[in-house]
């Protein structure tokens, strides 16, 4: 199969995308409007970019109707977000927070999920997320035509990792979690999501 990417619709290169660049961590964001009610949504267009300072990208596209999704709303409004960790037991909840609410509605009291609040920044984080990432915002850029996509690069500002995911503390060892521990859920294509198989090591050259 050889394709032209500018003869194919936006559709028809998501679904190529997302089924070729796999598997996606998810980033589990939650983030708070002014009054103190929290938003909850999976993104799985998300990377790590650097660590000094620890920083994240979070891809989000514009609706359909091209207006901003609540996340990045209310992360442009409050400077800050979340990125929950996305583990085996948290799969139907995630992608029940998934669903388009309508604006104000949140999905964290629509699906009673428990939260927790966060360390550092005003929100709150998932209670049984085994790990999560507070956030500063430090930047916004859009990009796309037809279907506009906006880049955020947010800057890690506490990490939260749970005893039972942590490597055990080590003198002279940097902290860090454990990979026999850790059970991720990763995205596929289409409706498809992924389980950690066997794990490898490979010393490093």
């Amino acid at each position: 199969m050889e394709l032209d990417a500018s003869s194919l619709r936006p559709r028809d290169c998501y679904a190529l995308l997302t089924s070729l660049v796999v598997p996606r961590p998810i980033a589990w964001v939650s983030t708070m409007d002014d009054e103190g009610r929290a938003n909850l949504a999976p993104f799985s267009y998300f990377s790590g970019l650097g660590s000094d300072p620890p920083m994240i990208t979070l891809g989000i596209a514009q609706r359909r109707d091209g207006s901003d999704k609540d996340t990045l709303r209310l992360a442009r409004r409050s400077g800050v977000l979340c990125v929950n960790l996305v583990e085996e037991q948290d799969a139907e909840r995630m992608n029940a927070s998934s669903a388009e609410l309508p604006p104000g509605e949140s999905e964290i009291e629509r699906f009673a999920i428990a939260t927790t609040s966060c360390a550092r920044i005003r929100g709150v984080r998932v209670a049984s997320a085994r790990a999560a990432l507070e956030c500063r915002l430090v930047d916004v850029l859009r990009y796309g035509r037809r279907v506009a996509v906006n880049l955020l690069v947010a800057e890690v500002v506490h990490f939260f990792v749970h005893d039972a995911i942590a490597e055990p503390a080590t003198a002279g060892a940097p902290p860090s979690a454990s990979a026999q521990a850790i059970r991720p859920l990763a995205r596929l294509g289409d409706r498809w999501y992924a389980k950690l198989g066997q794990r490898v090591p490979l010393p490093r050259p």
